[in-house]
Order: C-alpha cells, then structure tokens, then sequence
C-alpha cells in the first residue's frame, strides 16, 4: 500500500509540535528507511510506502510519547491531521456542513490518499455512519485508528460530539476488511 505524501508529513509535523525536545531522538529511533523519508522533503503529491513512511513512525510515536499505546497514538495522529486540514474556509465549510456529507466526502478523499484501496460508505442514517476500507494489508491495520481519530476530530469540528467511534478489523480470504462506526448526537 501506498500513501500520499500530504498525509505522511502529518507524524514529523506532530511531533514537531507536540513534542519538540525529543524530535531528534524520535527520528533517530526509526529505521533508516522510515528515518530517511522523513529527514528528507517529503511531498505532498508523491507516493510512499504506507509501512515505512507513516505506520512505523507511528509505532515510535506510540512507544515513546504514549507509554507504548501504539493504538492511542495513531488516533492522535487522526486528530491532529484533521485539525491541520480542516483549519481556516475548511473549517467554516465543515461546520455548516452535515456529518453525513462531511463524511461522505472524506471517504472520497481517504480513497485518493491510498493506493490500491477501496473505501466507501456502506451505511448513512440519522446520527450514524460507515466506512468499509478494504485493499489493506493486516500489518498496515494501525492506519485504520488514525483514520478513526480523523473522523472523531472532524465530527467535533462539525460541531457534533462522537459518542462513538469504533474500528473492527476482519481478515477475509486474507486480506483485512475494515469497518469503522462513526455514531454522534
């Protein structure tokens, strides 16, 4: 699997962020492959490898600054990308906008910033949503809670609070299929 380079900036600059004084040492910490997208430009309309650019990273992320909670760390990482993203005529457009099209159009936009992948809405009623992904490899299921943090903050941003947001992850003739519920009041 592949990642557009917008969202594999997202790690660095959260880290950046977040945790200042320990950048170098979280660098450091990475493979040389991960390390060396990461020290380098990364562009914001190229491809990446999903494992080595963002999903590693994310495990480091985990294991340093979230007592070793790769899980919580990736649906940080959501959270602060859609906060970036959804910042300044986003946000106003977000915030008059229903979750269901908010959405809807982020299931659009999760299928350009991941290739192969086959991500699309499967359920849309009342105060609830469905996103199915598929075409994701078991070892890149990590990106699921990042996308789930993503669709939590976006919700806050539409002025909804999540009551619920859950990943289920099933293998199907091998490869992952994943469900995430989005339910808000």
């Amino acid at each position: 699997m592949e990642i557009k380079g917008t969202a594999v900036k997202t790690t660095p600059d959260f880290v950046r962020e977040k945790y200042p004084l320990q950048y170098n040492d979280w660098l450091l910490s990475l493979p040389p492959v991960s390390r060396d997208i990461i020290a380098q430009t990364i562009y914001a309309t190229s491809w990446y490898n999903l494992i080595d650019s963002v999903i590693i990273p994310t495990q480091k992320v985990g294991e340093m600054f979230f007592a070793g909670n790769q899980t919580k760390a990736a649906k940080e990482l959501g959270r602060y990308s859609a906060e970036v993203a959804l910042k300044g005529i986003y946000k106003i457009f977000v915030r008059v906008s229903s979750p269901h099209f908010v959405l809807s159009r982020a299931s659009s936009i999760f299928s350009a910033y991941y290739k192969p992948s086959d991500i699309k809405i499967v359920e849309s009623k009342d105060r609830k949503c469905v996103l199915e992904l598929k075409q994701f490899n078991l070892s890149e299921k990590l990106i699921m809670h990042r996308i789930a943090g993503w669709i939590e903050k976006t919700l806050e941003i539409t002025l909804k609070a999540a009551l619920r947001v859950e990943v289920v992850n099933d293998v199907m003739s091998g490869q992952l299929v994943t469900r995430i519920t989005a339910e808000w009041d």
